[in-house]
Parts: structure tokens; sequence; C-alpha cells
């Protein structure tokens, strides 16, 4: 099944999905500054952001969704795909872009591990920073919280 073969915009944003999240219980219990714990029980929403600019573009974004899912991601919208030039490192190809808004239990650092685990899975390696790849996971928004950390920072 090819998941990004039809899209079509959104038009609520992400106003409806909030609301719905507001009664969310997270705390963060700390005993440094350098180390914390993340606890919630409910389902967050969050977004996050792939970009392909190496093979099959289309079929490194299908698999990485299968993969997500797999991983205990639930997409529930796709945004459009668009093609953009590269950053920074411009001797390379063009960047297939695109975002997906979803659903989850886990926790964001445990989030972030699940996206680059998938990253390397699909054979993205250490090299150039804003180099070429088969794939790039961002996350954008998790739920109504700020996570602020040495290896996350993804805004409210």
């Amino acid at each position: 099944m090819f998941l990004f073969k039809q899209i079509l915009p959104t038009k609520r944003g992400l106003g409806g999905a909030l609301n719905h999240f507001r009664g969310s219980s997270f705390r963060f219990f700390s005993s440094s500054p350098e180390t914390f714990v993340e606890l919630h029980s409910q389902e967050q929403e969050v977004v996050i952001a792939l970009g392909s600019n190496v093979g099959n573009r289309l079929h490194n974004f299908n698999e990485a969704l299968q993969l997500m899912k797999k991983s205990g991601i639930n997409i529930t919208r796709h945004a459009c795909l668009y093609e953009t030039a590269p950053a920074y490192v411009t001797d390379q190809p063009q960047f297939l872009n695109s975002a997906v808004r979803g659903v989850t239990k886990l926790w964001p650092h445990e989030l972030l591990g699940v996206l680059k685990k998938i990253e390397r899975d699909m054979g993205r390696t250490a090299g150039i920073r804003y180099g070429p790849r088969p794939i790039d996971l961002d996350i954008l928004f998790y739920g109504k919280f700020r996570v602020d950390s040495d290896v996350l920072t993804v805004p409210s």
C-alpha cells in the first residue's frame, strides 16, 4: 500500500487535535539538572517531518511510514509532498519533503530513539551534516509540551 500516492492538504490545522489532548498528564522529576524522568499515560499528538534525497524518495517515505507504524506511531494525517533544493551543502540531489501528524504513547526521547533507529535501518549513516540521506525524520511537535535537552529540542 502506497501511503503517499494521493495526498490532500489538511484544512483544520492542529487545533482540533490539541483540544483533544488538553487533559494529558505529563511531569518531569529531576534529581539533578542533567537527569530526568518523563511520565505520561495518554497518547500525545506528534508532527514528524520527512525528507529524502537518495534513492527512490517516494519508496523511502512509504517504508519510513510503515516502520513508524510498527514502532507505535499511529499516523493520522499526511501533508503534501514538495521538492526543495538542498541547503548548506548544495552539491547533492533535490530533497522530497513532507510531514505527518500522528499520535503515540512514546515519550519524547523514546520517540527520538525510534526515529533515529528507522533512519539507520534505512541506510542513513553518519556523514556530512546536511548531506545526502535516504531518510531524515525530525520531531516538529510533541503534544502541548516543550522539550529542551542536550539531544532533543521541540518547541511548544
